[in-house]
């Protein structure tokens, strides 16, 4: 795709003026019809369901569905109608919908949207009705964090005491209620619930002591932890205790319940917060020498990984490069890489960032790391250095992939205009497709 000017030339403009969410969706479906290969009508029918399901056009999104063959595609884009339908307050509907999802992994579209139904319903206060919905979940695994998760609900609306009440009935409606729900479903797990209730049960209760402690009530953050009898459960939540600490500058106070973790390698995560939390004051050497020693102890370089985009984001890009230098697991410095080239981009050094890009050795990840850039520029209003930084490193269907993440990104900015000159620029169809509904989103 040729610029001119900083602006992208409009190999095919699209026909929409003014740039209406119905214009819009009816162009996307447009190029959907010039689509030869099914997989790739799928995807773009898909990205037009959920458009018309996150504007609340329900209706039309669960005809929008039937244009799909692929059944596993298709229960996908009903969970997209599940959420968007409770986000709407329908929650009967939304739940006759996902009960019909025939995907039934233990990580299926089914399950997800059960989940996110019931997320919604105890996020304004119907609790009762959030249990109900995920006994339809017939992994007591799944379901027991599902439970967990509405738990969490009920603590980020700010009602921390129902949250741990809440939290309490973690594994306990299901088999001991005196009535039986009409979706309960029956599981030749049911012997082993008692474990997975258990771990749920803890992981709930630290989500819901990292949340006090985001708030700033260390000392009900503590209780909480505190109240988790499971050694390694408690060493969860004083961890995520510790990890808020750091984050808010309070290294001393990080280190002190850091050390109240008493599971064996239970401080991983604390300590890595608390490592960044020393670059983040501005106290690197503190923050090496405690990096190192978690590389050494744990053979984990997130904390390497976390000094050298500190470095890297000061512009102090030599240092965030010898940090990264020092990580020797590959997967930590493939994502140590992607990060710092993140912050080559951000600070205009778009070759640089490449360079680095380019020492990715796995090209999936190598491509995410790139596509992570372009959409950070763009969003940040520069989608002349984030067209550069595409063209640069990619060709054919990637590029129009990547011209497609940036149409994207700024629709999402509000630059409806910029968008859609760059969905001009896309060749294929289902890359435009995808676009173009999901401009339909911000185009309200």
């Amino acid at each position: 795709m040729a610029w001119v000017a900083g602006a992208p030339a409009q190999d095919r403009p699209v026909e929409c003026n003014p740039p209406t969410s119905d214009c819009l969706l009816e162009q996307a479906r447009m190029a959907a019809e010039g689509l030869g290969r099914q997989l790739q009508k799928d995807e773009a029918h898909f990205a037009i369901a959920a458009a018309l399901a996150r504007l609340g056009r329900l209706d039309e999104a669960n005809e929008e569905k039937l244009q799909i063959s692929n059944p596993i595609t298709q229960a996908e884009v009903e969970g997209e109608i599940v959420r968007a339908a409770a986000r709407a307050g329908e929650f009967d509907s939304a739940l006759e919908i996902a009960l019909g999802i025939g995907d039934v992994r233990n990580r299926s579209a089914m399950v997800l949207a059960l989940e996110a139904l019931a997320v919604e319903q105890a996020a304004q206060g119907e609790i009762d009705d959030a249990f109900d919905t995920v006994i339809a979940i017939n992994n007591p695994f799944r379901r027991t964090q599902a439970q967990a998760a509405i738990a969490v609900s009920v603590a980020e609306t700010g009602d921390i005491p129902k949250a741990i009440r809440t939290a309490a009935r973690i594994g306990m409606d299901y088999w001991f209620a005196a009535g039986e729900n009409p979706n309960k479903i029956a599981s030749g797990l049911v012997a082993r619930t008692g474990e997975f209730d258990h771990y749920w049960f803890y992981d709930a209760l630290a989500q819901i002591a990292e949340l006090q402690a985001k708030g700033g009530d260390i000392l009900s953050a503590m209780q909480t932890a505190h109240a988790i009898p499971d050694q390694v459960g408690r060493g969860h939540a004083l961890s995520r205790i510790a990890a808020v600490q750091a984050q808010q500058g309070q290294i001393d106070a990080a280190l002190e319940s850091a050390r109240r973790i008493d599971a064996a390698y239970g401080d991983q995560m604390a300590m890595i917060a608390i490592s960044d939390g020393m670059a983040a004051v501005g106290d690197h050497d503190a923050a090496l020498e405690l990096a190192l020693s978690i590389r050494k102890t744990y053979g984990d370089g997130a904390a390497l990984t976390a000094l050298a985009v500190r470095y890297a984001r000061a512009e102090e890009f030599e240092q965030g490069l010898q940090t990264l230098a020092m990580i020797d697991v590959l997967a930590d410095l493939n994502q140590a890489r992607a990060a710092v080239a993140m912050e080559f981009a951000r600070a205009g050094q778009l070759m640089e960032a490449l360079d680095l890009a380019a020492e990715i050795p796995d090209r999936n990840e190598r491509f995410e790391a790139v596509e992570a850039m372009v959409v950070m520029l763009a969003a940040a209003g520069d989608p002349t250095s984030a067209m550069e930084l595409a063209e640069a490193f990619a060709a054919s269907s990637d590029l129009d992939e990547l011209t497609m993440a940036i149409a994207l990104a700024l629709g999402q900015q509000g630059d409806i205009s910029g968008a859609l000159d760059t969905i001009g620029g896309v060749e294929d169809e289902m890359f435009r497709a995808i676009a173009l509904a999901g401009l339909a989103e911000s185009a309200g």
